[in-house]
This record gives structure tokens, sequence and C-alpha cells, in this order.
């Protein structure tokens, strides 16, 4: 006779202690959250919860988050308990660590509190030389000192005591207590599976306005990303710009004066916004031997403003995108939309253009999020995102290595901006320019002897994509009330079998724009830049409040005038190029390092930083170290006339 076996059957008691566990963690993460949401209600703008719903979308990804890290700390945890079961010390010492990083945590969220206010932004990396310096740094009283030190032990003992009330009295963790732990495997598994994209600290921005996001932050999360991508997140010191001899700031607070093209008329203009990608100067340059042949945007150009000077702020699309939309350089080496700089003063130019009345719309053929752009447009408030998967039948429409080709992410854009009510502002951030140059197999090359590299066959593609664009479009009752601002988002090899290196023309891009009100030519030779697309958008707009930009108007430039445009080559050289010469100052050691005069000197033979006294040099010098100065201030908040 065969014994009876006893019976499998789930038993909830088990998890008890580890549910019990993490619901008191949870409850006091969400208490440190409402008290830094009515502590820094005034610093956090009043927080701008929209409703009820908006409510509960804050709470999800709050707990979402929270759960998040305290699953990815238990996971080396429940490791070594199954490894070293029968170990009493090692599985000791392991409580001890991983309720001192749980501690950790929760201090981190108390810290937040009274840190938020100085920097309006959660704890990074920086928040180890604050507090080598509270006094200095952030002023910090000797009784919110005590009282920090006092949190820090409560939190601690209570911790530690829920930690060592897992253990039974003979010091022997039990069965069913270890089994408990794999609940929060089971939580860490499921945050995986949910995207691993929601590693980033920001990537509530897809649903949350930025000034929302402190938040749902969770302190630990921000602390250690920022420690891992420390060296990409650093800006200057502050010691740094005061070793900057005689370094003023510039005028990044803007309003627009007199408006020609809206004051007479109460109708407001729609504005049309072409990023395109990885587009130099020379597809548009009729001296260069990579002048493309493209029939439609060559003929667009002469009835266009065309600057001949124009720079993109740095060589990656993720700064591009900044600079273009937001007029504000990223100092950092990580996107700004990835950092802990969310926060800083700057003009979020969808929210600013929806106050005036405008219907907001991004269009872009990769697939959701890439680059990070579905978060950057709904941080700068631009109200509707679409990509790749918003296309009716994408799945059977050729793609591009990065997504989907232009003439079905145009024609798709066409019937979606067919829908909007006027005004409308709208940005088409095309792909199929972008690297390694694939275009559709139907696609045949008019201009073969001309077009001879692969990269101006993707230029000749994109240029009759928009050829169809424009024809749907002129058709339309919008059309004559639109502006429409072509832009690239940095420059990029004509040919990659020709690839020198030159400090000017590897920034110089493709700007221009064109009214059909105006349908006429003018040729601006002042030097221009990315960051001067804001302003232009908000002019059309005829915004008239303060804003916060490094650009200016490119419809108010003077043709020929020696202005001075920055960029950002990497994380040690900044460049200055006015209408003849271009500076590269080194910020690591606060000198420059080359300055030529890229017109008399193509070839980049006299570097005069090593003439003494050089009058160019030093006003470039000086004009450099007014930007880096400006940058310091905005991002370290220190800016009191900016709101």
């Amino acid at each position: 006779m065969n014994p009876v076996k006893p019976r499998m059957h789930f038993n909830f008691l088990r998890f008890k202690p580890a549910f019990t566990f993490l619901l008191k963690l949870l409850i006091l993460l969400s208490l440190l959250k409402c008290i830094f949401f009515f502590y820094n209600l005034h610093s956090g703008q009043g927080w701008q919860v929209t409703g009820f719903s908006n409510a509960i979308l804050l709470i999800c990804w709050s707990v979402f988050y929270d759960i998040f890290i305290i699953s990815i700390l238990a996971v080396p945890l429940t490791i070594l308990f199954f490894l070293f079961k029968n170990k009493t010390t090692i599985l000791k010492i392991t409580g001890i660590i991983f309720s001192a990083l749980l501690s950790l945590m929760v201090l981190l969220n108390a810290i937040d509190i009274f840190y938020f206010p100085f920097k309006l932004q959660r704890a990074d990396a920086e928040l180890l030389y604050v507090l080598r310096n509270p006094f200095n740094e952030v002023n910090l009283t000797y009784f919110l000192t005590a009282a920090l030190i006092v949190i820090t032990f409560i939190l601690l003992g209570l911790l530690f005591y829920s930690w060592i009330s897992l253990f039974n009295k003979s010091n022997r963790f039990r069965h069913s207590e270890v089994t408990s732990m794999l609940f929060f495997v089971s939580i860490c598994f499921v945050s995986f599976i949910s995207g691993p994209k929601k590693l980033l600290p920001t990537y509530p921005l897809v649903n949350l306005s930025y000034n929302q996001l402190p938040l749902v932050q969770n302190s630990f999360h921000q602390f250690v990303y920022s420690l891992f991508r420390k060296n990409e997140s650093l800006i200057f010191s502050e010691d740094y710009i005061r070793n900057l001899p005689g370094s003023t700031r510039l005028n990044i607070l803007k309003k627009n004066g007199a408006n020609v093209m809206n004051d007479n008329d109460p109708t407001k203009r729609n504005i049309v916004l072409f990023i395109m990608e990885s587009v130099p100067y020379d597809f548009f340059d009729s001296t260069s031997r990579y002048k493309v042949k493209m029939p439609f945007l060559d003929s667009l150009v002469t009835k266009s403003t065309f600057f001949t000077h124009s720079f993109s702020y740095s060589y990656n699309s993720n700064k591009g995108i900044t600079a273009i939309l937001a007029g504000t350089p990223t100092l950092t080496e990580i996107p700004l939309y990835h950092s802990a700089y969310t926060s800083i003063p700057m003009t979020h130019v969808g929210s600013v253009l929806q106050s005036e009345g405008y219907k907001s719309a991004f269009f872009i053929g990769d697939n959701y999020d890439d680059f990070g752009f579905a978060k950057c447009v709904n941080w700068l408030g631009i109200q509707r995102y679409y990509s790749m998967e918003d296309v009716p039948g994408y799945q059977h429409m050729e793609k591009h290595t990065m997504g989907l080709h232009d003439e079905f992410v145009l024609h798709f854009m066409s019937n979606k901006v067919d829908e909007l009510p006027q005004p409308f502002f709208v940005t088409d951030f095309n792909i199929s320019t972008h690297f390694p140059g694939n275009v559709p197999s139907t696609f045949k090359e008019k201009y073969p002897a001309i077009n001879i590299t692969a990269r101006m066959k993707t230029m000749s593609y994109y240029s009759e994509c928009l050829s169809e664009f424009f024809k749907k479009a002129a058709k339309q009752p919008w059309y004559k009330n639109t502006v429409f601002i072509f832009c690239s988002d940095h420059w990029m090899y004509p040919d990659f079998n020709d690839s020198k290196n030159d400090v000017e023309k590897n920034f110089r891009i493709a700007t221009f724009i064109f009214d059909p009100q105006k349908n006429e030519q003018q040729i601006i030779n002042t030097p221009v830049s990315q960051l001067d697309i804001m302003n232009t958008v908000l002019h059309i707009s005829n915004y008239k409040k303060e804003f916060i930009s490094y650009g200016e108007d490119l419809l108010q430039m003077p043709a020929d005038s020696n202005r001075v445009v920055f960029a950002k080559a990497n994380d040690i050289l900044y460049q200055a190029f006015d209408s003849s010469y271009v500076l590269g100052f080194n910020v690591v050691q606060g000198k420059s390092e080359f300055c030529y005069n890229y017109i008399k000197d193509p070839a980049r033979q006299n570097n005069l930083t090593k003439s003494v006294g050089d009058e160019n040099v030093r006003s470039l010098v000086q004009k450099m170290k007014a930007f880096l100065h400006t940058g310091y201030m905005q991002y370290e908040n220190k800016i009191s006339s900016i709101k």
C-alpha cells in the first residue's frame, strides 16, 4: 500500500513577513513624499496637479519607483539567502547590509525634503560635496542638521528592527520566510519586464510634466544613477567659474518687441518645424562637391530666408533637440532631459504656446521614446507625440534601419495636421537621412552622376518626400497662414569615405525659413545657431511675455553682422564662432586651445592663440567665459531674476 503524499498547496502566510515589511517601507516612503509635497509646494510651483486622474498617475508612478528600487536591492539579498541558507553569520551580515541600504534610501528621501528648495531637483552625486560643506553651500541651520541626525538614527533603528524581526529565536532563518523573499524577486521581474528604460529616473516624463517629476522620483534611485554617470552629469564648479577672470553673464531673459508679422493681424500664424536628421550645410552649399541635386528643396530655398553661417550646438541629436526646442544648451554629457537638471529655469515651448491658444504635436518615424524623445517632448509641454507605432499599417511598410521611412511619416503627419485647429505648432523629426543611409527599394535616384554618395541619395529622397507633403499642404486652408522652419539636428559627414575633421565645417548645418506669404529669398550671412529657433517660434506666435533663451530671433537677424554663437564639441572642448573666426576653449584647463580664421585660413595653418594679445582671440575668450558663467548660473538655479 503506497503512502499518501502530502498535497502541495499555496500558503499565503509564508509571504506575510515580506508583505508586512514592504508595506511598512512603502507607507514610510509615501509619508515622506507627502511631507515633501507640502513642504515644497511653493518651490515646486504648486506642482500643477490638474485633477483626480493626474493625482492617481502621480501616485502610481511614485509607488512603482519605490517598489522598483526595493526589489532591485532585494535581488542580491535573495541570492545570498539561498546560497548560504545554513550560514547564520553570513545571513546576519547580509541582513545588516540590506537594512543599511534601505535606511540610506529612506534617509535620502528625508533629506530631499529640505534639500529640494536649494536646487529644485532631488539629490544627486553633488550632495556628497554639499554634506562636506553644509553651512557654506546650503546654509542649513544647526537645528535642521540636528533634526536630520535624529531622523537618521530613528529610521536606522526602525528598519533594522523590522529586518531582525524576520529571524526566529535560534537566529535561524525559517523556511517559510526564506520562501517569502521570492516576493521581492517577483516584484523585480515585473519591474524589468515593464521596460528597461524605466531605469532612468526621468522616465516618468513620458506621462508627467517636468515640474511634477520630483514628486514621483525615489531619491536613492536618482542618487545612485548620478553616481553611475557622474562624469557625464558634471557641469562646471563654482570654483571654476570664480577662476575665470573677468567673466560676465549673457542676457538670457528675453522679450519679443513689435512683431510686424502679427501685430496688425489678429490671426495667429501656424508654425511647422522640420528638424532634419544629420544634414550638413554641404548639401546646400553650391561651392561644395557634396551639393545635392534636389529640385524641390533647391526651389524652396530660392523663396526662403537662408542662413549661410548656421551652426549646430553639438554632434548629437539628443542635445540638438534641446537646443532647437528649448533654446537652452546642454552642459552635461548625458541629455539634459535624462539628467538631474530637468527643473532648471527654462522656457517650455509647448506650454508657452498652449497659453497662447496653440495646439502642438511632434512626429517621428522611430519607435516610441527612442533617444528619449518622448520624455523630451512631454518635458517641453508639447501636447501630442506621434511615433512609428501610431502610423496605421506600419508593420507592413518598408522601414529604414531606424524606423519608418519619411514618405510614410510625412503622409501620416499631413493627415493629422489637416485635423488640427489653428493655430498650431508641429515638429517633424525625419530619420531617413540618418546613418547608414537606407532608401526604400522603390526609390530611383534621378541624378546618380551628381548625388554620388549614399548620404547624398538619402537627402535626394527626403527632398522628394517633402515635395509630396507640400503639394498636398498647398491645397489646404491652413497653408498660407503657416511659416515653415527647417533646421538640421547636427552635422554629419556627407561622405563616410571622406571623414576629415574640421573644427568649423563639422558644426555647419542647414537652416532656412519659408513663408508662403512672402515667397522671396533673403540671404543672411550673420552667424546663427540652433539656439535661435525657439526665439523665432515665439516671435512668430506673437508671444510677448518674458522667456529664457540663449538665442535671438532669426526673422530680425541683420544680413551681415559679427555675432558669436557657441557649440559643445565634447565634455572638455567648447567652441565659439563668429563670421570669420573659430575658438576652441578647454573647460578643464580654463584656457583656449586654438583660434583660426576659417575664412582666410581654411587649412588651419595659423593658430592665433600663439599670438600674444590678439584682439580676436581675446574677444572670443571673453564671450566664451560669459557663456560658461551664464550656463553655470542657470544650471545651479542661481539667477534670481529668472522665475
